[in-house]
């Protein structure tokens, strides 16, 4: 509306300009007069038709409001004809991130334990342009929705999310499950209105306490993982002796089984032909009286 008040001000001007230039005395003066007032007139009507006729960008909406009253209908991208006399409010129907410019939101929340933690979150979501006039309605501006529904979504839903949740599970290496839960809570604060794509949860950070408490639990855990290794170590070289002495038993029953009185007697009539000259030998007698006789040579 205020560039339709400038556009007929300024058409006024050139008026007065134009209808002053006769009364001049000086034919110069009136012709400049003259022009000049036509120029203004010129302006101020190219001023009312730039009013009259509004483009709306690629990846946004306009919402149409005339004294107090917003058009039902928002209007889609392209060139459209409106009342000169009303106000047009854009706003962008792209994906967002929150905060802007990369930052994140600082929020406390309690776990399932009672245990205060900070998280730092952003997300990234994006304006229903079909709900746009009746948003403008309620809260104003984008930047307005942005602070009304956006930031009160996102610290409600994370608080809720988190209520839900273990320290540990809070802390786990996989935070996927935990931003899924988060962006479902933001979602279902904000409703229809705005569309939640993805929850990032950047930095989780606890009491000094809590997490010197899981700094213990975690190498605690190492402390037994290589523990468990060890025994296993442990119980494969016993298992390995065990498989061994099996073995040497096995073996030890066979040689057993195979010395017979023939072998035996075979095997002491070949080793008398070995043993060197000189050799003094026990002969086992059938009375059980050694006998001593000197052999060897292999003669």
């Amino acid at each position: 509306m205020g560039q339709i008040i400038l556009a007929i001000i300024v058409i006024l001007i050139g008026a007065v300009i134009r209808a002053a230039g006769p009364a001049t005395r000086k034919p110069h003066a009136a012709g400049t007069a003259k022009v000049a007032g036509y120029g203004f007139m010129f302006a101020g009507v190219l001023l009312a038709v730039s009013n009259v006729l509004t483009v709306i960008s690629v990846g946004e909406v306009g919402v149409l409001h005339f004294l107090g009253t917003v058009h039902e209908r928002p209007l889609d991208q392209g060139v459209h004809l409106v009342n000169p006399l009303a106000s047009i409010e854009k706003m962008s129907i792209r994906e967002q991130s929150f905060p802007e410019g990369g930052g994140v939101e600082r929020i406390e929340a309690q776990t399932s334990e009672q245990l205060n933690v900070t998280l730092e979150v952003s997300i990234l979501f994006q304006l229903d342009g079909a709900v746009a006039p009746e948003l403008y309605s309620r809260l104003g501006s984008e930047r307005s929705i942005k602070s009304s529904i956006v930031l009160n979504a996102m610290r409600n839903g994370v608080r809720d999310a988190v209520a839900t949740k273990s320290i540990n599970e809070i802390f786990s290496p996989n935070r996927r499950e935990l931003a899924t839960d988060m962006l479902n809570e933001i979602q279902a604060k904000a409703g229809d209105r705005i569309e939640v794509v993805e929850v990032f949860v950047r930095d989780v950070q606890a009491p000094p306490r809590v997490r010197e408490a899981i700094e213990a639990k975690l190498e605690r855990e190492q402390e037994v993982e290589q523990e468990r290794f060890q025994t296993e170590i442990i119980q494969e070289r016993a298992q390995q002796e065990i498989e061994e002495a099996k073995g040497i038993a096995e073996a030890q029953k066979i040689i057993t089984e195979g010395l017979t009185p023939a072998y035996l007697t075979y095997h002491y009539i070949q080793q008398l032909g070995d043993m060197p000259p000189g050799s003094v030998v026990y002969v086992p007698t059938e009375g059980g009286v050694p006998l001593m006789r000197s052999v060897g040579g292999g003669n």
